[in-house]
């Protein structure tokens, strides 16, 4: 058994057949829709960021190749996407990303069938787990619906971190962690919290049917599946990116819950659309608020995380440095203004910004999620800080850098 518990058979075996899916005529044909339809809305307002449109189309096909690939009710797999383009075991692996990704999330999926009766088993593979949510969805690509929730939090978990879940259409009656199946259910996707990239991993985690009804689906059912999904959910995507560039310039809403976006209908969020010239900074201002993940994100004009093996373009909880006063100061800008917490627009002038405050722990201090902006001139910014922001040299941004890519690499270790 391989330690990295994302290098599972069952991973290997999904990115596969998604990979066989895109060379099918029904992808191939599906891939030309989404890129027309994509384009005809994206070309004149996206056009400083044209350059990356064709990617964005790669990673969105790739996507839904991946969730069709996985999604065999009868033979259900746990599988990894909504991650960038990789090699490892001898192979090229398109990015998947889609919709906000956020980088410290591990994305995975298991389909399941309303009617159907399913255990998952699970054990943690670190000294300290991430945190974990169990979305139950279903399956409207219009307007993706979050049908039942586990949360890692306040679920039962042996001493030796293993745990069982069961899936079916009855009530939990007493089995402590259970989801019970609604019409329409599809999938179970599974969002596992890292703060630490270097020393959390995400639970190992098998599955299987209790009931089999039938033998495994067909190659050509998946690439139906993959295509209808594809051109159905271009609305809902470019919905999921006009919720935060429809609004002002440089201007956040704020905090409310996730729910009605198809997220996960515990967490806090906050979305906001800034186009900052090559002088100016936004000056972010929040609370932890009791949750214990908490995060920061930055994406280009297509919703697709920014380079964040490479530079400071999210930050979550561990990363961030409190101000003196328990607060949180960010500094969103283009050239590194030698603060902390300092997220990095990797040289964009437009982007989307986000902020999710999740895991609120049962009977525990909290209050509301709170978030200020205020643009300024880079020139202003020290005038215009709060007392107690740490700065930061050019010798700890670097050790800061190095450190992301060094998690980010453990994603993919073949060990």
């Amino acid at each position: 058994m391989r330690e990295n518990p994302y290098a599972t058979e069952s991973q290997l075996a999904v990115e596969n057949r998604a990979l066989a899916l895109l060379a099918r005529p029904e992808l191939q044909r599906a891939r030309a829709t989404v890129a027309m339809l994509f384009d005809s809305v994206h070309g004149w307002p996206e056009r400083d960021q044209r350059e990356l449109h064709a990617s964005m189309v790669e990673e969105y096909i790739f996507h839904h190749a991946f969730r069709a690939a996985n999604c065999d009710p009868n033979f259900p797999e746990v599988a990894r996407f909504m991650v960038p383009a990789h090699h490892w075991f001898g192979r090229d692996v398109p990015g998947s990303r889609w919709a906000g990704d956020s980088p410290d999330f591990t994305y995975r999926t298991i389909p399941i069938a309303h009617g159907g009766s399913y255990e998952i088993h699970g054990r943690a593979t670190c000294a300290e787990p991430p945190i974990s949510f169990w979305s139950l969805m279903s399956d409207n690509t219009a307007a993706p619906q979050t049908l039942g929730l586990l949360e890692s939090l306040e679920m039962d978990v042996a001493a030796d971190g293993s745990f069982t879940i069961t899936v079916d259409a009855t009530p939990a009656e007493g089995r402590p962690n259970h989801l019970q199946t609604r019409p329409g259910a599809e999938f179970i996707m599974v969002r596992d919290a890292h703060a630490d990239w270097i020393g959390q991993s995400p639970n190992a985690l098998t599955v299987r049917r209790l009931d089999p009804d039938g033998g495994p689906k067909a190659e050509e059912a998946m690439a139906r599946h993959a295509a209808k999904i594809a051109v159905e959910g271009v609305y809902y995507t470019y919905y999921c990116m006009q919720s935060g560039k429809g609004q002002a310039p440089n201007t956040v809403r704020p905090p409310m819950s996730s729910a009605a976006f198809g997220g996960v209908p515990t967490q806090w969020g906050t979305k906001g659309h800034l186009d900052l010239a090559d002088d100016e900074a936004i000056i972010v201002r929040s609370n932890g608020a009791g949750a214990t993940f908490r995060n920061l994100t930055l994406t280009d004009a297509f919703h697709i995380s920014i380079e964040y093996w490479k530079r400071t373009s999210s930050l979550n909880m561990l990363q961030l440095a409190s101000d003196d006063d328990g607060d949180f100061t960010c500094v969103v800008a283009r050239h590194d203004p030698g603060i902390h917490n300092w997220l990095d627009t990797g040289g964009m002038r437009r982007m989307n910004f986000g902020q999710r405050w999740q895991g609120f722990a049962p009977g525990a201090v909290r209050s509301d999620p709170w978030l200020t902006t205020e643009l300024v001139k880079l020139d202003d910014l020290e005038k215009r800080l709060p007392g107690g922001v740490r700065r930061i040299d050019a010798a700890g941004r670097a050790a800061q850098v190095a450190e992301r890519a060094k998690g980010f690499a453990t994603r993919f270790r073949e060990d």
